[in-house]
Order: C-alpha cells, then structure tokens, then sequence
C-alpha cells in the first residue's frame, strides 16, 4: 500500500524500480491518491511487467485507472455511478 506523496516521490525517481517491486506484491492497493497517479500505476505495470492489469474502483476518480486497465471493474455505489458505467464489468458491492 503506497499513498499519494510517497507515489509521487517513486514515480518521479524511480518509477522502474517501484514497479519492478510492486509487480511481486499479489495486488496494488492505491490510496489517497490522484486519479493521474492511478492511471500511470496501471500504464507502468502493464508496460514493465508485461502482464494484464485488472483494476477496481468505485467513484469518479477511478475512471482513468479502470479505463487504462486491461480489464476494468466499476462498483456501483455511494460516490455515483461514474466508475460502474466506464468499466467493464460493474458489480453492485464489493465483498
């Protein structure tokens, strides 16, 4: 788990390295960051670690990271409907 100052920090110095680290962890989480930084999350470990990206969202500002996805799933909830409607599969709760 990586929040928004300590990504900006790895993406700007050391963005291949970050990757290379976050693409052994089982998944990615991203918390309190911006939607940019989510979207070039996505973008890098498609990019450097060859493999497909699923990424899950359930508001506005997950839009860019699940459209970047290779497969992109949107939670309909209580931020609105925005990431359900851009994804591809939406679900209507996470459990």
């Amino acid at each position: 788990m990586i929040d928004g100052g300590a990504l900006t920090i790895a993406l700007s110095k050391m963005a291949k390295l970050f990757i290379q680290a976050a693409r052994l962890a089982p998944s990615v989480i991203c918390a309190r960051c911006h939607p940019k930084q989510k979207s070039k999350i996505t973008e890098y470990l498609q990019k450097f670690s060859k493999k497909r990206v699923a990424c899950i969202g359930d508001g506005g500002n997950d839009v860019g990271m699940i459209q970047a996805a290779n497969l992109g799933i949107g939670i309909m909830g209580k931020e609105g409907n925005q990431a359900a409607l851009s994804s591809d599969f939406s679900i209507a709760e996470f459990k």
